[in-house]
């Protein structure tokens, strides 16, 4: 096997010790004032090592934020609609194994901030799929829409569900992908109806 490669396997295996360090951090306590060196002490690796992978604590809540999303919890941004439904559900029966994590993520400051750098993804994902799917409803409906979508598809809602009623993962996955069909086609059924109105207008307006 090439140098490159072990070399390249070894500086994987580091970020994933480091980056699991910050989750165990914030799933023990929050972890509201997690420094650097706590982050190098809780993974085994030198402070100047996890300053060379990433040289500022932004950059490694940054990087923490994405692997949790991305490798912990596979928790993949939604490519349309009916994706926004199914993957939630998926997804919530994953958080179960890590609730205090995702507690953490959802309620605390430094896992808001975390999460924040992967937020922006997830509700640029949704935009995307509500203009292709619902784009001929006015500005102001897919902006409230996109909000909903945003606050359903969201680990807060799997927190507070829990937390307050006692639901498991599965049940919350089922709850929240339920609500998020209902309003799709919602919007689905104004959204063609709408576009009908667009092609009468068009058509008057081309006969006169």
């Amino acid at each position: 096997m090439p140098v490159a490669s072990l070399r390249e396997q070894h500086a994987e295996l580091t970020r994933e010790r480091i980056l699991s360090a910050v989750a165990e951090l914030l799933e023990r306590d929050g972890a509201g004032e997690l420094t650097v060196p706590d982050v190098a002490a809780a993974s085994g690796v030198s402070l100047r090592t996890v300053y060379r992978y990433y040289p500022t604590r932004e950059k490694l809540l940054e990087a923490a934020g994405r692997w949790i999303g991305d490798e912990l919890f596979k928790h993949p941004y939604p490519r349309n609609l009916d994706e926004a439904a199914e993957r939630f559900r998926v997804e919530c029966a994953h958080f179960d194994d890590r609730p205090g994590l995702v507690r953490a993520l959802a309620l605390s400051e430094l896992g808001r901030e975390a999460r924040s750098y992967r937020r922006r993804g997830r509700v640029g994902a949704i935009r995307k799929a509500l203009h292709e799917e619902a784009g001929a409803l006015p500005a102001d409906e897919l902006r409230r829409a996109e909000a909903v979508l945003a606050y359903l598809h969201n680990m807060l809602a799997y927190t507070t569900m829990r937390e307050e009623n006692g639901l498991s993962g599965a049940e919350i996955g089922e709850a929240v992908g339920w609500a998020i069909k209902t309003l799709v086609a919602d919007l689905r059924r104004r959204d063609k109806s709408q576009r009908r109105k667009d092609e009468r207008a068009s058509d008057r307006q081309r006969a006169g």
